[in-house]
Parts: C-alpha cells; structure tokens; sequence
C-alpha cells in the first residue's frame, strides 16, 4: 500500500519535530522541489502571501485571491516576515516558492486546499 510519509525528512526542516507526510500541505520533498523546475513556464504564477488566519493562507494572484492550507503557518508567517510577500506558486504541485529561495532552503512550502484540513504530521 503506498504511503504519504517519507520515513527520512527533507534537508530543511523547520522544527524540532520532523513533519514527514508528503500529502498536499506538508514538508515539501526535495524531487518535487526539483520537478517543479523542470515544468513548464505556465505553471508558474507570480503572487503575494497576504496574510494567514485559522491556518488558511492567502495569496493574491493577480486581482484574484486564492487560499490554501499549509501545516505549519506559524513557519511560514515567519518566512514572510523574513522574506517578504513576494513569492512564485507552481500551479501543478500547489508549491510557494518565497522570493528568498533557494538561498533559503526554508522558504518553500506545500500547499493543500483551503476547504480541507491538513491531516496530522506524520
């Protein structure tokens, strides 16, 4: 039976404790990092984390606002506070790529949908 937790977690781990589900929303995995940046240009989106309330995050895609869940917003409200709104989301793995990556290993995040709530780490 497949399973969605890498039992080794990926190099950039925010926490003490490890998140190691791969499921939309959680750590990112180092080879979807990679596959993101051998996709096509259009699956890009230039966009801004405008804030996170009750875990949802929210972005700006243009005049659009779109929302999303992510595991660990208290990381990545630090990121932002660090890095700035600006930030690119591959539409095809639901990835944020914050404008300080990959100089910061941290600043990339999985995305899940927003009217779902993100399973517990594994």
């Amino acid at each position: 039976m497949p399973s969605d937790v890498d039992p080794m977690p990926s190099a950039g781990v925010r926490s003490a404790t490890a998140c190691t589900r791969r499921s939309a929303g959680h750590s990112p995995h180092r080879a979807t990092i990679l596959l993101c940046h051998t996709g096509a240009l259009a699956e890009w989106r230039p966009v801004f984390v405008l804030g996170v309330e009750d875990g949802v995050v929210t972005l700006a895609d243009g005049d659009e606002l779109v929302r999303f869940r992510n595991h660990d917003t208290d990381a990545l409200v630090r990121a932002v506070r660090d890095a700035g709104p600006e930030a690119h989301l591959n539409t095809r793995f639901g990835y944020l790529f914050l404008a300080s990556w990959p100089r910061d290993a941290e600043a990339v995040f999985s995305l899940g949908p927003a009217d779902r709530p993100c399973p517990p780490c594994g």
